[in-house]
């Protein structure tokens, strides 16, 4: 019986450690992201472990390993925040990057399995992108404004943390209170900041009736954006010691509008169970680009004729 039960005690080991080795801690993904990021500035995917099915996007372009952000970046920038998402398998960052001289503000979900780098998905703003209406400069950008306002970082104490559930709600009470454009939906603290780009999109007059704070709009503050649904809702880091959730959405325009779609990654700072600040790093897709070209493809909103 002895001998049985420390057979028995050996195979569950053996099956165990397998299990175990794949996990990816907060460490781990600091370690591969850091990898990551700094073979990026080298210019050079060799240096990081990259899975042999590796698949990058940018502004949801699917781009080789030599190409895009791999042959640009000279450097990563002053600003730069890291999450972490063991449950997920992803670690994100937001901040900036300097490309030949000249900065981007963007946000990064990279995915690990298997203790190999299997994703890379980028948000990038750059300031002489393409605006609402297709022209060429048209997109919201402010570095210094973001600089001055970044998003929240450090471990939060236990006792004001929110579960990875309860932060998931959270974000997405920001959307739906957009599309049904009710600001009583967003759980947000009075006086929330919105930034898109570091470009501030709060702190203006109220219309009559609207929600802000001391008379000015706030992350809350929702109006008539022209959209017929906000899509593609894809969550792509949830950081509960840190308290922050990246995700990413799709502004689908109603019928007949011919403003470009917005794709976003929205980096939400949440503190005691509401959002302190929301920060987008985003980019106006074209009628013909698929975004955001991610699993599950039924979510590729839309091309328009």
């Amino acid at each position: 019986m002895r001998v049985s039960r420390i057979l028995a005690l050996l195979l569950a080991s053996a099956v165990a450690l397998p299990a175990q080795a794949q996990d990816c801690d907060r460490s781990c993904l600091a370690g591969f992201l850091d990898s990551y990021l700094n073979a990026l500035a080298a210019n050079d995917a060799s240096l990081a472990p990259l899975s042999y099915g590796f698949r990058q996007t940018e502004n949801s372009v699917v781009t080789p390993n030599d190409e895009g952000l791999w042959s640009t970046v000279t450097a990563l920038d002053e600003l730069q925040r890291r999450y972490y998402d063991p449950a997920g398998k992803t670690a994100g960052y937001f901040g900036l990057l300097e490309e030949s001289g000249e900065p981007a503000v963007v946000a990064l979900r990279l995915k690990v399995e298997n203790r190999t780098i299997t994703e890379a998905e980028w948000h990038i703003g750059r300031e002489g992108d393409a605006g609402i209406t297709g022209e060429p400069g048209g997109v919201v950008f402010d570095v210094e404004n973001l600089m001055a306002n970044p998003p929240n970082e450090g471990l939060v104490p236990l006792n004001r943390r929110y579960s990875r559930d309860d932060l998931i709600a959270v974000a997405n009470s920001y959307f739906d209170g957009i599309i049904t454009m009710n600001s009583k939906v967003v759980k947000g603290h009075p006086g929330c900041s919105r930034r898109e780009n570091g470009f501030p999109t709060f702190g203006g007059p109220l219309a009559p009736g609207a929600i802000g704070f001391n008379g000015t709009s706030d992350c809350r503050t929702v109006g008539d954006f022209g959209l017929a649904q906000i899509t593609a809702r894809r969550v792509q880091v949830v950081d509960v010691e840190q308290q922050i959730v990246m995700m990413s959405v799709v502004f689908l325009r109603r019928p007949g509008n011919e403003r470009w779609r917005n794709h976003f990654t929205h980096t939400i700072s949440i503190e005691d169970g509401l959002i302190r600040h929301v920060h987008g790093a985003m980019f106006y897709a074209p009628p013909d680009r698929p975004v955001p070209n991610w699993p599950p493809y039924d979510g590729n909103f839309s091309l328009q004729p």
